[in-house]
């Protein structure tokens, strides 16, 4: 009886040894994984920001450019906030980023709304 109470003993030691060791391998892990998801998100809406921003600089009617402007900053700012958010910045993701990418979302739902609907 003894015997069998210390391998479960033994055994719940080593587990617990391998499950703290794993905690911090996933832990070291999780932080470089959410630092690549926030940079590569980011790269992915800065590049996807830029072509309605370039578009906004070339095109000539008014309310398509404002459209495209609002839409590629909305973007950048957006692909910011992900990247403050992968570098594990809370306050300048959620306090600073997030409302101005809600901001420029909520105008550009607002003037499309204005001006879209035909």
């Amino acid at each position: 009886m003894h015997l069998v109470a210390s391998l479960i003993a033994l055994f719940w030691g080593y587990a617990s040894l391998i499950g703290i060791v794993a905690s911090q391998r996933w832990s070291r892990r999780l932080r470089v994984d959410l630092l690549f998801g926030g940079v590569l998100l980011f790269s992915i809406m800065v590049a996807a920001g830029i072509v309605p921003v370039i578009m906004a600089v070339r095109v000539k009617v008014r309310s398509l450019r404002i459209l495209s402007l609002l839409l590629g900053l909305f973007a950048v700012v957006h692909g910011f906030y992900h990247l403050a958010s992968g570098f594990q910045q809370p306050v300048l993701a959620d306090v600073v980023f997030e409302p101005i990418s809600l901001v420029l979302l909520v105008g550009l739902g607002a003037y499309y709304s204005k001006v879209g609907v035909a």
